[in-house]
């Protein structure tokens, strides 16, 4: 049995012509941490709210560890049990403790069980020292671990979480992306994100799911979806590409490719080496720019009447003539 299974599932909103989510479908297993990725408006955040029993598909089911989800609109409050989400807006109580806030949703229960849970979620999160803060008191990161802690609160199996990171400064995102992977893992949760950020993705994801115009266009492991992307989209998505047809290939490498009507070669800018390597194929230019990324540089290089990004390690000058060689398995034929 599958943790969660979503089968073909669609929803357009009133007054739309254009499907926000068509033919969905995927499955997870207890344990991982799923990302969603794709440009705004691409139907992440929806099929999310879906997922969270928030809002109901027109099409399709979602099964969570075997039942499909209540309809929202046969549920006093929206929601399902044993699934929870921390929205992008958090959703703090601005005028409690960060205490208090983790208590609220444990005001059921009896008093030892609210502070044991308390006390358990303060050190799972790394908010001890913070217990008697506001939330405006708070860094954007802690803000964001406390939003988690109250989720957690709830016990949730399943947490999902909407563009978690994308209000923090690169440094603190970093740090946080390792402390909520940990808390995950630690705790046995899975987690389903939806962000528009490639590279959160990359470091969290055991899949990642890409998203375009409300369909799912490739759902795979990190390493495929960057390295055997299935469309030219998605391999653009996750970073700088280069995009050559048949006879401008040809042109740039001094070499014929054999590809299928309407294929595209694709070459990533970091897949260019300075050095030559047995079997590489070689492409000589001239620097016409250069930008710095702070691990190295990108270069736009100009060979012939084409302009190639290639990335360097060193910094080159503007007019410097030199050759860049790419391995053939970093060629990727779409």
């Amino acid at each position: 049995m599958k943790f969660l299974k979503v089968n073909k599932v669609s929803k357009t909103y009133s007054g739309s012509e254009k499907s926000a989510v068509s033919d969905m479908a995927f499955s997870m297993q207890k344990g991982e941490i799923i990302s969603f990725v794709g440009a705004s408006g691409s139907g992440k955040s929806t099929l999310l709210k879906m997922i969270g029993g928030l809002i109901s598909p027109e099409n399709g089911t979602i099964c969570f560890q075997g039942k499909e989800l209540d309809k929202p609109e046969d549920k006093l409050i929206p929601g399902q049990e044993g699934v929870k989400m921390v929205f992008q807006d958090l959703r703090l109580m601005p005028n409690r403790t960060v205490e208090e806030n983790i208590k609220y949703p444990l005001l059921l229960f009896d008093k030892d069980y609210q502070n044991d849970r308390v006390e358990e979620l303060l050190e799972i999160c790394h908010l001890q020292e913070f217990r008697k803060r506001l939330p405006r008191e708070l860094s954007g990161g802690q803000q964001q671990r406390l939003a988690l802690a109250k989720t957690l609160a709830e016990e949730p199996e399943l947490l999902l979480m909407d563009e978690p990171f994308s209000n923090l400064d690169p440094i603190v995102k970093s740090k946080l992306i390792v402390e909520v992977s940990e808390i995950i893992r630690n705790q046995q949760l899975s987690l389903i994100m939806v962000t528009h950020d490639t590279q959160d993705a990359l470091m969290l994801s055991d899949k990642i799911g890409f998203m375009s115009d409300g369909k799912l266009l490739q759902y795979d492991s990190p390493l495929n979806i960057y390295n055997k992307p299935k469309s030219v989209e998605i391999a653009a998505f996750f970073g700088s590409v280069n995009i050559f047809s048949k006879a401008e290939f040809s042109s740039v490498f001094h070499k014929k490719m054999n590809i299928k009507k309407g294929q595209q070669i694709v070459v990533r800018s970091e897949s260019f080496e300075t050095e030559f390597q047995a079997g590489a194929l070689k492409l000589e230019g001239v620097v016409s720019a250069t930008f710095f990324k702070g691990n190295g540089y990108l270069i736009k290089l100009k060979v012939g009447n084409h302009l190639v990004d290639v990335f360097a390690k060193n910094q080159l000058k503007i007019g410097d003539k030199l050759p860049f060689y790419v391995d053939g398995h970093n060629i990727l034929v779409i």
